[in-house]
């Protein structure tokens, strides 16, 4: 029974510590952006986003802004689990996997200026 309850005890911390280190990843990837991008608001153009962003993976507009997302992956995750008795006879796997990437979308008003900026952080 001990070595049960120690079992159980040790499966609910990884699943309360796992999920947190992956948040944590893109809290503090998004604080990065934040840092980075906050400062540049009503400041920078579009040929200062293109001089340290690159040209954007798509433009779009709308009734007064233009709209330009980046997209940048960094591969998938994967994880997979089996199970089975100790007799043998019967089986069980899991497997998932997930795409890692940051997508970052800036708005420019009209006088082509850093209006605002959003980023979503998948981990």
């Amino acid at each position: 029974m001990k070595k049960l309850t120690t079992i159980f005890s040790l499966a609910l911390f990884c699943l309360i510590i796992f999920p947190s280190c992956a948040h944590q990843q893109a809290t503090s990837r998004v604080n990065e952006y934040k840092e980075m991008l906050d400062p540049l608001i009503g400041v920078a153009s579009k040929d200062d986003i293109l001089v340290q962003f690159g040209i954007p993976q798509r433009k779009s507009n709308t009734e007064n802004l233009e709209v330009w997302e980046y997209l940048q992956s960094f591969g998938t995750r994967a994880s997979a689990q089996g199970f089975s008795n100790p007799y043998g006879y019967n089986a069980t796997a899991y497997s998932r996997s997930h795409e890692v990437y940051d997508k970052v979308t800036l708005y420019f008003d009209d006088s082509d200026l850093l209006h605002t900026w959003k980023a979503y952080v998948q981990r």
